[in-house]
């Protein structure tokens, strides 16, 4: 149980070398491997395409809907990758996996359109509506870092209709904060810093405490 974990206060607040201009890093892939999970869409790039529709296809369908990806005109593969997907959800502004627990398992792919080795991999942690102190720990191991680097990835692996994937796999458990907020990024500029707008991300919502609405932007000003 998470109460019976040892681990340290999680730092608040990021280390000096965070501050000033760092410039945005790429994001990748990252969903829940091991329990029931929402996908909220982004409206602004995602159709919900319902049955009777054209381009619907049965196997992609959630409750008698699918998705659309209009940027890229296909069927958005990746998001269904997410093991446990049992809905969708409309949103503006951002795609994200959502999940009501606070001990799961992440899954980052490298999913993309050649084979490639990614570098310089990290996990980025944003906790809100912190009760007096939080508690992370990544792969059984308690940290107060909110960026944990991560070793190279190979996304070598054929997945079809020409896409290449590799994936790695972290256990996630985080007590005394209300959320957490999970992005994968590659740290190029070696800074640990990741400031934007992912495309995607996950959304742990720890539902015994109770979650005050608040924006991404909010977020990030709490956390830089």
């Amino acid at each position: 149980m998470l109460s019976t974990k040892k681990g340290i206060v999680l730092a608040l607040l990021l280390a000096s070398s965070q501050a000033g201009s760092a410039l945005a890093e790429p994001s990748y892939l990252i969903y829940p491997a091991n329990v029931p999970t929402v996908f909220r869409y982004d409206v602004g790039r995602y159709d919900a395409i319902e049955q009777g529709q054209e381009k619907f296809d049965p196997s992609y369908a959630i409750g008698n809907v699918m998705l659309w990806d209009r940027v890229a005109q296909r069927v958005p593969v990746e998001i269904y990758s997410a093991p446990q997907l049992v809905g969708l959800e409309p949103v503006s502004g951002t795609s994200e996996f959502v999940i009501y627990v606070d001990e799961f398992d992440v899954i980052v792919d490298g999913f993309g359109t050649e084979p490639r080795t990614i570098g310089n991999l990290c996990l980025r942690f944003w906790p809100y509506n912190v009760m007096g102190s939080a508690v992370l720990t990544i792969n059984g191991v308690p940290t107060n870092n909110l960026v944990v680097p991560l070793p190279s990835m190979d996304a070598t692996t054929p997945s079809g209709d020409g896409f290449f994937v590799g994936t790695s796999l972290h256990h996630v458990s985080f007590i005394g904060a209300s959320a957490m907020e999970i992005v994968a990024f590659s740290d190029k500029d070696g800074d640990g810093g990741y400031q934007g707008t992912p495309a995607y991300r996950i959304v742990a919502r720890h539902s015994p405490v109770a979650t005050e609405a608040t924006s991404w932007g909010k977020v990030k000003a709490l956390y830089r």
